[in-house]
Order: C-alpha cells, then structure tokens, then sequence
C-alpha cells in the first residue's frame, strides 16, 4: 500500500462547516476537458494514452496548484489502493476498472484533484466541505485556467468544450452536492423528490456518483447537463435546488417530531445507536443505515454523542477500503465487519 503513505486518515473537505452541515456533506465542481489533437479516450491507443497522461501530469505540476501532491499512474495500483481512490471521490470506479494508461493528480489537501483518460483525457475537480457551491467553483476555474494554459482543450466556437458524452458539451460542468435527506426518506417522499428534480434539469445519484446506489440517504444533487447556460447560471440553480431540498428536509424531520410519529422516529433513533455503541460486526450497508439515523437525530437536537465532523469522518473511514489501509493489509469482509464494529463501538462510547 505504498502508493497510500501520503493521505492523510482525515481530510478537511469532510469537516462540517458552513450553513446546515447536518444536511450538505460536501459540494464538488468538475469539469471535463480534452485535448486537442487526440482522440477520445475510447478510441485512443495505449500510446496516446500514455502521452495523454504525461503531458496532463506534467501540466499539474507546473500549475503551482499541487505541492507535496499525489501523481499517480492508476494501472499500476493494487486493487486495495485503487478502492481508497474511489472511496475518496479522486478516482471513478470506471477508471479503476481500466488496465490502460491512467493518472490521476491529488493535492496535497485532497481539495483539488485532476483524473485522467477516464470517459475524457481530464476530469478536474474541487470538493469542499459543507454548503459551498462558489468557493468550490472559484477553486475549480482557477484550477481549468492554470491547466488551459499549459495544454490546449479541444473547443469549438458553436458548442464549447468538447467531450465523449454529448450531455457534457458545453460548459463540461457538473457542479453538485452530497446531501443527507433521511427524514424525506422516512416519509417515502423521496420518489417524489426525484421527480421534481428531474423537470429542473438536476439529477440525484449515489454517494459515489454515476451508476452508484443510494446509501445512508446520501444523495448527490447535480446538474443534468452541461449546455445552455453558463457556469454561473448552473451554480446559481444548484443552488436554488438544494436550498428548497433543506426546506423540505427540515418540514420532513418536523412531521417526524409530531405525534405518534415522534415515539417511531426516536426508537428508530435510538435503536440504531444503541446497535452503533454495541455491534460486534458492521456490514458497511448496515452502518450506513444506522449512522444515517443517529446523524439525524443529533440533527433534531438529541444528543448523539458526536458533532457533525465527527459523523463525517467516521463516514468516510468507515468504507471497506479505507478499514484495510487503517489495519495495514488486505482484510476478509467478515475481518472488515468487525474493525468497523470495534472502531465505530469506541466512537459511540
């Protein structure tokens, strides 16, 4: 696990800051980019590739923007490293899929992070923590301009950036939010949801982003497409999205608190608390379950025994990659179910 010496165990875009940290995990801009005189990656050789991913390494480091940074050459990672990648939002499962050439540079701070010759040469992000949707997008176009100016992104006058999927042509923006929507999901609420969001040109997707399963009632809030409007105006909406998603959440965990809803919404609560304090094994489903109940009754003001960094940090270490890069070696899943249950035991304590 060479490759991993260099993370640190926590990261600051997963502290709580901001406005309503018990609801807005984090937020991240990205922007896909290509370079001219290539191919799409999937019709690139493993020559171009290589070359792709040379000159976009290089680029990164002559941006200033990556000191005591990471700079890694996906295919030569273990299956371990490459799942603490994913688990950390740098690398998509499709590209820690690949065998072909591919990169990826991480910051130091895990802010910024550039992957490379996944569905486009360059998929540039920032991710910040909490509610932040313009200061992740400032970082975000400081990061495409220092790029743009030491390689040159296929573009064309009548459609904007160019990329392999037509929905990203434009803008190549995607700017979105993880957010914690469990009270909307007690009450069924969330098909609905889901719905009106799709007539506003967002779309909601698993923690982990596209082809991604929902866990723990996070849901990541984005743009659908990238044409149309400027980088400004996707913010601008996003926004406005995800601040009438709080109103609802917010009315969602006051109908739980009402009558006989409240003694069901507190046993639920407390029955998943009393199963974090004192499980002697954890599915990493089955603590996002409960973690995702406990983080909402600490939200409705009881005393859960943790903040709200807290409950971020231990999120995120608790995927079954970041388990075996704490225990030092490669774990059997029963193995992974009880360091998680002995590690969140001492955290509820």
């Amino acid at each position: 696990m060479d490759a991993l010496k260099g993370f640190r165990p926590y990261v600051t875009w997963a502290n709580a800051r901001g406005a309503w940290p018990e609801m807005i995990f984090s937020t991240r801009v990205r922007f896909a980019r290509n370079l001219q005189g290539f191919n799409f990656p999937n019709r690139s050789e493993p020559r171009q590739l290589a070359e792709i991913r040379r000159l976009a390494l290089a680029a990164a480091r002559e941006t200033g923007l990556f000191p005591r940074g990471h700079f890694i050459k996906v295919e030569t990672l273990t299956a371990l490293e490459k799942g603490f990648l994913v688990e950390r939002h740098h690398v998509s499962h499709a590209l820690a899929a690949s065998v072909l050439p591919s990169g990826a540079a991480v910051s130091n701070d895990e802010d910024l992070s550039v992957m490379i010759n996944e569905e486009d040469h360059l998929r540039l992000q920032c991710l910040n923590a909490g509610f932040a949707i313009e200061d992740a997008f400032r970082s975000a176009l400081k990061l495409d301009l220092a790029l743009g100016r030491e390689l040159p992104f296929a573009y064309a006058g009548n459609f904007g950036f160019l990329t392999a999927c037509p929905t990203n042509v434009g803008t190549g923006m995607r700017v979105s939010c993880l957010a914690h929507l469990p009270a909307l999901s007690r009450l069924g609420s969330m098909p609905q949801v889901l719905e009106n969001l799709s007539h506003l040109g967002v779309t909601a997707r698993g923690i982990y982003g596209e082809g991604t399963y929902v866990l723990g009632d996070f849901y990541q809030i984005s743009n659908a497409t990238c044409l149309g409007r400027t980088e400004e105006e996707f913010c601008q909406n996003i926004d406005r999205v995800i601040r009438n998603l709080i109103r609802q959440e917010i009315a969602a965990r006051e109908a739980l608190l009402k009558g006989p809803a409240r003694l069901k919404t507190e046993d639920a609560v407390y029955r998943a608390l009393g199963l974090l304090r004192h499980a002697r094994s954890l599915s990493y489903e089955e603590f996002m379950q409960n973690i995702s109940l406990a983080r909402m009754g600490a939200a409705m003001g009881w005393n859960m025994g943790l903040d709200f960094s807290t409950f971020n940090q231990t999120t995120l270490l608790m995927q079954p990659a970041h388990i075996q890069a704490a225990a030092g070696r490669v774990l059997t899943p029963p193995e992974r179910d009880a360091f998680r249950a002995e590690y969140t035991r001492k955290k509820f304590a």
